[in-house]
């Protein structure tokens, strides 16, 4: 809508994601929520800590993939 310079309150902007969410067969929260912003920071945190771990032990420097590259060359 913003492309084709058509004016839109939030409502409408609202009913519009709700319309996608729904059409994606996916429940649309109608309040707050049980979760708070700490813990929802939390456990993004902690899954990120396990993410960074895996990432960390799978990473290859672009040095040791050109000594990779030259010992393989041999």
């Amino acid at each position: 809508m913003a492309l084709r310079h058509i004016p839109m309150t939030m409502q409408d902007w609202a009913t519009r994601l709700n319309r996608f969410i729904e059409a994606a067969d996916r429940d649309v929260l109608q309040d707050a929520g049980k979760v708070t912003a700490e813990i929802a920071r939390a456990h993004a945190e902690s899954e990120f800590e396990k993410y960074r771990i895996i990432q960390d032990r799978l990473f290859q420097s672009d040095f040791d993939k050109l000594i990779n590259e030259i010992k393989n060359e041999e």
